[in-house]
């Protein structure tokens, strides 16, 4: 009976010391992560402790991490949703988009104004930046769900920046514009008159039927294939550092800012909840995928160089093994 015991507390140390290795949550090899600073990659701050994975750096622009994604110096990225369709067909396939990381961080706000509805914005101005690309389609498509026409029944001033939007939109009541988190919560600190209008992720589910992913998290498909054990161990990080950021904001918060995302943990953790962290995984990936597919369809439908010029099929997105 000794020896069967000792036979079993073997056993169990062993696995144990399997698992305290890493075991099944380990990697084969490190991965290299790109995120963006800002929402689209702040869901992922708990993957830049986990150093024994993850080679997670940090980025300002998307065109910063396109080129090392390309060449395979990059394994996985945190980019804007219609950069996996461009880059898709930019490589002719040899990208994979995962799963959507933030839903409809666009805000409409007024400072001081009387908007109490889409139609009450007939004849008015909205500032915004962004022109050419995501911003800009998806107001052009819930004004249209609205009956109204960009550029006649709404005119749309496109400045350079959101900062430059958020200087303008402070200084001047009666001012529209359309801004993202963390910009939303920096103008509504700055003045008490500044209110958000419309929640455009709502508007563009009202126009949709789906919510609106502003960012995703895209791979190689290399990675996805040779890769696909890291692949699982790296969604199931993810989808627990996204849990930890929309449930321990104080703590999350601090650690965003360390971290370099944003500047002040305050203004931190009041931009948490606007910006709709996701990460959809196991029997919820099918509903990420088709958030995807429907949004790379009407960036399509109103723009064909929104997406690259083509609109992906199906081998566009990853499904797992």
């Amino acid at each position: 009976m000794k020896k069967i015991i000792a036979i079993v507390m073997t056993v169990l140390i062993a696995a144990f010391a399997l698992t305290g290795c890493g075991g099944k949550d380990s990697v084969s090899e490190t991965v290299n992560v790109a995120v963006l600073n800002g929402p689209t990659g702040m869901g992922a701050v708990q993957l830049t402790d986990m150093t024994d994975k993850y080679n997670v750096e940090t980025y300002e622009a998307p065109t910063d991490i396109a080129p090392k994604l390309i060449s395979g110096e990059v394994d996985v990225a945190a980019l804007p949703s219609n950069m996996a369709a461009v880059l898709f067909n930019k490589t002719e396939g040899k990208i994979v988009a995962v799963t959507p990381l933030a839903l409809g961080v666009l805000y409409i706000v007024g400072n001081d104004t009387d908007i109490d509805s889409l139609e009450d914005l007939n004849g008015r101005t909205v500032l915004s930046s962004g022109q050419g690309g995501t911003p800009e389609y998806a107001l052009q498509k819930v004004l249209d769900n609205a009956g109204l026409t960009m550029g006649e029944d709404v005119t749309v001033e496109w400045l350079a920046s959101h900062a430059d939007v958020n200087q303008k939109l402070l200084a001047e009541p009666g001012t529209i514009a359309m801004v993202p988190e963390p910009f939303v919560s920096a103008a509504t600190a700055g003045s008490e008159n500044v209110k958000v209008l419309f929640d455009m992720n709502e508007l563009w589910k009202d126009a949709t039927g789906q919510d609106f992913p502003m960012g995703v998290l895209v791979a190689t498909k290399d990675f996805a294939d040779s890769r696909s054990a890291d692949m699982e161990v790296l969604l199931g990080d993810l989808k627990a550092s996204v849990d930890f950021v929309n449930e321990d904001s104080d703590e999350a918060a601090q650690l965003i800012v360390d971290k370099g995302f944003l500047g002040d943990a305050a203004m931190a953790k009041k931009a948490i909840p606007g910006c709709s962290l996701v990460c959809f995984t196991g029997d919820d990936q099918a509903a990420g995928i088709e958030m995807l597919k429907v949004f790379n369809k009407t960036m399509f439908e109103i723009n064909p160089q929104a997406v690259g010029g083509k609109l992906p099929g199906d081998e566009l997105y990853y499904t797992g093994n």
